[in-house]
């Protein structure tokens, strides 16, 4: 098919590019180009611009476009959008970025940079080949992936509109967290109300809804396929008695003479092997605990409905679902390495979880406070706020945990009115009431609960025991005696969300809850497309920011399942079946299982991420990436190398790229003569990329890729070996290895990124001077 012609636009977005980008210099270097037209205009997105691109692009007959703007993370989607309505393939659209990466970047050689950014873009587009989006059935079905007070919002929201769920629960009950806290206050009305009374009907409903099939003592181990058919792998069990025939009398657990910790009661009282966790649990049958039971058979004699196998082992079933929601909840940290503090020392201290379990009417001493060393009522009990949270010390976490004040007020208005002549005095760093928790927190005082600003330092049994604490308000170091202290501790990922992010390969954040996809505009979704998550799974939060993410994260899988097809954008791999031998170098090389076998060797479009990884290892060089072709990325070279241009960075669009705009953002210098190419990852790339661009006049090749942050362990590995790979290469060809240089990009860090950038130039014109122009001290990662 005959290419049509190329438009140039140019956005003065504002004063923000035409303030220090010489415009008319750009228009004129483009128009040597041989190009249709190069046009620019105040404001290029708005609707006058579009306006602008749309009568050009008809009048004379553009195919391709180039938009020299701000960043294609910005505007791109608005850019593709507006080249449809005008007959143009909208990946037929590239976005040269002036403004964050050339503007924005403190700099002496404004408008030469910005004409090799928009050169290179020109060369590019017009390597470009017309993609199409691809369309994969959706199943209409959810996994929910945990049963508190999360998971049972998100099932029964799904439910609700129609769409199958699977709600798959590692303990013998759903309603995890939120059946320990005993409480619930409300800031409206200045009460606590009981949590289970709340929960309990939700919990019926799940169990009554036949669209929701409940999986307790379940969990993943394995995720294959993609968004709209996840094929996922959940183990049971072992289940010794059998939920089907299971008439809930209780002769089992008469029957069981093994003891052990409660941890329903947070371990304060003792359970038997074979239990029911509380009356209202659902299931509501019976269950023996494997990891306790001694197999004696006492209780499968005592059964009349022989429910119960003590043979049976664990069993995996698969799953076929179109979305999953990870709502795995939190585990509070366990103090006992701040030997300071006498937990797990000294049986009077406690955590807050505890003492709910103490003040809980179904709680291990119903509902009554006692001292656990005496069973007396405690005189006075002394709460210590931000235990393991808000501290920078190895043991700790840096981030506040957001419940633990409301938590302590919670208990200490309760003890207040329901327990008259006990004092109780909170030690605490700032007392974080948002919103009309505030009105609580006033009553709290009028309570007179005695409120002491300071960290403990020390906790000691003395005929009692006696908390050290310095008042930071002026009263300075202070010695309490008391008969009581609880912890508030810091909220955790559980084990179970650490296990399901290694499952299904989504990303973490520092602190090892699941990553969002972008906190403020895609909440609730996770770094793997078609995978959710809410609740304490995701980060610290109370129960209604839980309720109100559970629903965000159902509307989100929702939209998924009830669509008939989903589109994929055209970012992924494809394999030439005349070349293919199927030798199954990529079936074993992928990460995420894109490349499968239905007779030929396919590449799944929902399951590829675009790495690139793939193509480089194919002996027969059967793979491609339409969206990042060889012809694409060596134009790019081309068009970058110019106007001082000597270094060549080549960045994945994820993270680095995101980096260098946030450097530009924040108005950061790194050399003028660095030119960056977006790529899906270094993956990537081939030595014949970087070699092209050394023999074209490039000093060094910096590549920067966040990719090796992913929580998939062999991703990690992969881009490693491929940098090494990548040197052994240029060094065959007879260039020095250390022309090219690594740096592994975090997101925040983008001042890292550009020092790096600093560094590196710095290295190569050393290099320079000293004679030697083929060798630069680059730092290899």
């Amino acid at each position: 098919m005959k290419q049509g012609g190329v438009g140039v636009f140019i956005c003065h977005c504002g004063d923000n590019i035409s303030g220090t980008v010489d415009i008319e210099a750009v228009k004129r270097a483009m128009e040597h180009e041989g190009v249709e037209c190069v046009e620019d205009f105040p404001y290029m997105c708005s609707i006058a611009g579009q306006a602008l691109i749309r009568e050009r692009a008809g009048a004379l007959g553009l195919d391709r476009i180039v938009v020299a703007a701000c960043s294609p993370g910005v505007h791109e989607r608005t850019f593709q959008a507006c080249a449809s309505e005008a007959g143009i393939n909208p990946h037929l659209v590239d976005i040269a970025n002036i403004r964050e990466q050339c503007s924005w970047v403190p700099g002496e050689n404004q408008a030469g940079r910005a004409i090799d950014i928009v050169r290179s873009s020109l060369y590019a587009v017009r390597q470009k080949k017309p993609l199409d989006k691809a369309a994969v059935s959706v199943r209409k079905s959810v996994l929910v992936i945990g049963g508190g007070i999360s998971g049972i919002t998100a099932s029964l929201a799904l439910a609700r509109h129609g769409i199958k769920v699977f709600l798959a629960e590692k303990d013998t009950t759903i309603g995890g967290n939120m059946v320990r806290i005993g409480k619930v206050f409300s800031p409206d009305r200045l009460t606590e109300e009981c949590a289970l009374c709340s929960l309990a009907p939700l919990m019926g409903e799940v169990a009554r809804n036949n669209r929701i099939s409940i999986m307790t003592q379940s969990q993943v181990t394995d995720l294959r396929g993609h968004p709209g058919d996840f094929r996922v792998t959940v183990e049971t069990g072992p289940v010794f008695i059998d939920p089907e025939k299971c008439v809930s009398c209780g002769k089992c657990s008469a029957a069981c003479s093994i003891q052990v910790p409660d941890e329903w009661n947070a371990g304060l009282s003792n359970r038997k092997a074979a239990y029911k966790p509380f009356a209202q649990a659902v299931p509501g049958t019976y269950s023996i605990d494997p990891g306790a039971c001694k197999k004696c058979g006492k209780c499968v004699r005592s059964c009349d409905v022989k429910a119960i196998d003590l043979g049976r082992k664990a069993k995996k079933k698969t799953l076929r679902v179109g979305a999953i929601i990870v709502a795995t909840g939190h585990r509070e940290m366990d103090p006992s390495a701040k030997h300071e503090l006498g937990y797990g020392k000294f049986p009077d201290v406690l955590t807050q979880t505890e003492l709910a379990r103490v003040l809980a009417i179904n709680g291990p001493t119903k509902g009554r406070l006692e001292v656990p060393s005496t069973g007396k009522r405690p005189r006075r009990i002394v709460m210590v706020q931000c235990v393991g949270s808000r501290d920078e010390k190895p043991g700790s976490i840096p981030y506040c945990s957001k419940v633990c004040c409301m938590t302590a007020l919670k208990h200490a208005h309760y003890i207040s009115e329901h327990f008259p002549g006990t004092e109780v005095y909170i030690c605490y760093t700032d007392i974080r009431a948002p919103g009309t928790y505030e009105n609580y927190y006033r009553d709290v005082q009028k309570k007179g609960v005695k409120f002491i600003r300071g960290r403990v330092g020390e906790i000691l049994n003395s005929d009692g025991l006696l908390v050290r604490v310095e008042d930071t308000l002026g009263n300075g170091p202070l010695e309490l005696e008391t008969d009581m202290v609880v912890l508030s501790c810091a909220l955790e990922p559980s084990e179970g969300t650490l296990g399901a992010a290694k499952a299904l390969g989504i990303g973490l954040s520092p602190e090892l809850f699941v990553r969002e996809k972008h906190p403020k505009l895609d909440p609730a979704t996770t770094t793997s497309r078609g995978i959710f998550v809410c609740g304490t799974a995701q980060g610290a939060k109370d129960i209604t920011e839980s309720i109100i993410q559970a629903r965000a994260a159902a509307s989100k899988a929702s939209e998924l399942v009830s669509a008939r097809s989903l589109a994929v954008e055209p970012k992924f791999a494809v394999i030439d079946p005349e070349r293919c031998t199927k030798c199954g170098i990529c079936l074993k090389l992928c990460p995420y299982g894109a490349p499968y076998v239905n007779g030929k060797v396919t590449i799944d479009p929902l399951s590829c991420i675009g790495l690139g990884g793939c193509i480089s290892r194919c002996p027969e060089h059967a793979i491609t990436m339409p969206s990042c072709s060889d012809e694409e990325l060596f134009a790019r070279i081309d068009g970058c190398l110019g106007s001082g241009a000597n270094i060549v960075a080549f960045l994945d669009e994820n993270i680095s790229y995101v980096a260098a705009d946030n450097a530009g953002v924040n108005r950061i210098s790194y050399p003028d003569g660095v030119r960056i190419i977006k790529v899906p990852s270094i993956m990537r790339l081939e030595a014949k990329h970087l070699i092209y661009a050394l023999e074209s006049g490039a000093a060094g090749i910096f590549l920067g890729d966040g990719t090796v942050n992913s929580a998939n362990g062999a991703v990690r590995a992969n881009v490693s070996k491929r940098v090494g790979e990548l040197k052994q290469a240029v060094t065959a060809s007879g260039l020095h290895p250390e022309r090219i240089t690594y740096y592994e990009a975090y997101l925040p860090h983008f001042r890292g990124l550009a020092a790096r950038l600093n560094q590196f130039s710095a290295d190569l014109e050393s290099s320079r001077t000293l004679g030697r122009p083929d060798q630069a001290s680059g730092i290899s990662s």
